[in-house]
């Protein structure tokens, strides 16, 4: 941290904004790793060639867009980002403090469909607004467990594809933090029971046929408050439960 790093100081953005993005840049770029100290706000401003006052400002907003925390007399901290998953597990129907393996995600596909009335509204888009749906599928231990149905708005997003997603490990929330500097957050879910579709069992093949499964319906949205997810998530659940985190 002893050499200055020159940033660009383009007329259009505050100097404190510029270095909210570059350091949500190295944190999403995996510089400083989940619960890691950042250096204080003198290093960096000595590093960055800026002042003190401008370092505590970005980090403030850096803080407020889920990237940072600060503990009380300890230093400021790297926030984890949020999983697909958001810290729940599949365990054993009674597995209640049962060690549990996080699911792997396979991407089936990414295409653009107009969003369906429940997704533009969740969204808060017009009815048949352009939207990706963003397919996976989630095996634990090898076998298909749970099918994922995401939909992310198009216009604030444009070139999302397969190839894109597959680049930041198939997760929309990997491609959004490094892509557009914006984590995210869960802010509201439904669960309930429904009865599998043909293509969705052709994917899952249960077993046990068409018995009901889990659906979850999730929206997440930035720290500044705008939606930008709806997904739909179909769990098998006559082996297995959800754990939520809570």
């Amino acid at each position: 941290m002893s050499q200055q790093t020159q940033l660009p100081k383009p007329d259009y953005q505050p100097l404190y904004a510029q270095i909210h993005q570059h350091l949500a840049s190295r944190i999403a770029q995996g510089e400083w790793q989940p619960h890691e100290a950042l250096p204080s706000e003198w290093d960096l401003a000595d590093a960055l060639g800026v002042s003190q006052g401008t370092v505590r400002k970005a980090l403030t907003d850096l803080v407020r867009d889920g990237w940072l925390y600060r503990q009380q007399g300890r230093g400021t901290f790297v926030a984890p980002s949020l999983s697909e998953w958001g810290g729940a597990d599949i365990v054993s129907p009674l597995g209640f403090t049962e060690q549990a393996e996080q699911p792997i995600g396979e991407l089936i596909g990414c295409s653009k469909v107009n969003a369906a009335d429940e997704i533009a509204e969740g969204l808060g888009l017009r009815r048949g607004a352009p939207v990706y749906r963003i397919r996976k599928l989630w095996r634990l231990e090898g076998v298909p467990i749970a099918m994922d149905d995401a939909y992310c708005p198009v216009e604030p997003y444009p070139g999302i594809d397969a190839r894109q997603l597959r680049q930041h490990d198939g997760s929309l929330y990997q491609l959004l933090e490094r892509q557009h500097a914006m984590r995210v957050r869960f802010r509201t879910s439904l669960l309930r029971a429904v009865i599998p579709g043909r293509e969705d069992l052709q994917l899952l093949r249960p077993e046990d046929g068409s018995a009901p499964m889990l659906a979850i319906i999730r929206i997440a949205e930035s720290w500044s408050g705008e939606a930008v997810e709806w997904r739909y998530r179909l769990c098998r659940c006559t082996r297995w439960a959800y754990r939520p985190s809570v």
